[in-house]
């Protein structure tokens, strides 16, 4: 898969692609590079200079240097297309030489700075790295503004803004609402004791911690959807894949039952509202950003 903003973002660059290594390319201590993982590593090297053939017919041809990430040593793995035909790209991979990503961990590469960077990270540490939604310390406080009265301000935290969120924005859209949770009308509430109204959350589809990232504000009407608590932690949170579900906040699982919690959610509140044409991203492109993509 092509680096997306998440990527961009944490690796300065991007030129970069990541994929899941196997069982069998474990095994096999060889990965298939495919599509974008492909079209990277003939750009760097060129075409002409990937070995057809066995590595052992021509062992200084097939022999690529690059940089383990983070601190950039270096390695030298062997890259060849093993059959005439040109049909599958090989990475061979190797705990002798410096580098062999366990199986069901993220290989990563990327080019900056002139080399071309190799790494691999567990799954879940990769989703934590790529989410975006883990740099808002501060939606708990909107949360709060929201149900009470109070005005949310511009936060300096350390070397990053917190931006500004409208309350008027959050309470037009309750009321828009209905005052229900947007992905489910159904899902039971609960009423606030401090506004007196059925409890929701509000929550900026396109984060808005990436309102640097856009020209176009985010913090918008159409932006904001109204979510049950289930629907909004299950948004920041929900990962895995269900096969049933017995909690009757989230009912819809059992019709998607190879989707993620997270992904059924986002999809279906992309489809509420055309939200996303605006700000030129997809579906998938949604995923990334809030590190729920599959990754193949």
């Amino acid at each position: 898969m092509k680096f997306g903003k998440m990527q961009t973002r944490r690796f300065d660059t991007g030129d970069g692609a990541y994929s899941i290594v196997t069982e069998r390319e474990y095994y096999d201590s060889q990965i298939t590079l495919a599509d974008y993982e492909a079209d990277l590593v003939l750009s760097y090297f060129g075409k002409s200079q990937i070995h057809v053939g066995p590595v052992k017919l021509n062992p200084a041809m097939a022999l690529k240097s690059f940089k383990l990430f983070p601190d950039g040593a270096e390695v030298k793995l062997n890259i060849v297309y093993p059959k005439p035909e040109k049909q599958e790209l090989r990475l061979y991979i190797s705990v002798r030489a410096g580098f062999k990503p366990a199986s069901g961990s993220v290989l990563f590469m990327f080019v900056k700075d002139g080399a071309l960077w190799l790494g691999q990270m567990p799954e879940n540490i990769w989703r934590l790295e790529s989410s975006e939604l883990k740099l808002d310390e501060y939606d708990d406080v909107y949360q709060r503004e929201v149900d009470a009265p109070g005005i949310i301000k511009t936060t300096r935290h350390k070397e990053r803004d917190s931006f500004s969120r409208d309350r008027k924005v959050a309470l037009e859209r309750l009321e828009l609402s209905r005052y229900s949770c947007e992905f489910d009308s159904k899902h039971n509430l609960f009423l606030s004791r401090f506004s007196r109204k059925p409890y929701l959350e509000v929550h900026h589809l396109i984060p808005i911690s990436l309102q640097g990232e856009f020209p176009q504000p985010l913090d918008t009407i159409h932006n904001v959807f109204c979510l049950c608590p289930y629907c909004h932690r299950a948004v920041h949170h929900a990962e895995e894949s269900v096969a049933f579900c017995l909690c009757p906040y989230c009912h819809r699982a059992v019709h998607h039952a190879e989707e993620s919690v997270a992904r059924g959610i986002l999809s279906k509140l992309a489809e509420i509202r055309p939200v996303l044409d605006g700000y030129s991203l997809s579906v998938p492109e949604l995923f990334n950003l809030y590190a729920v993509e599959s990754i193949c």
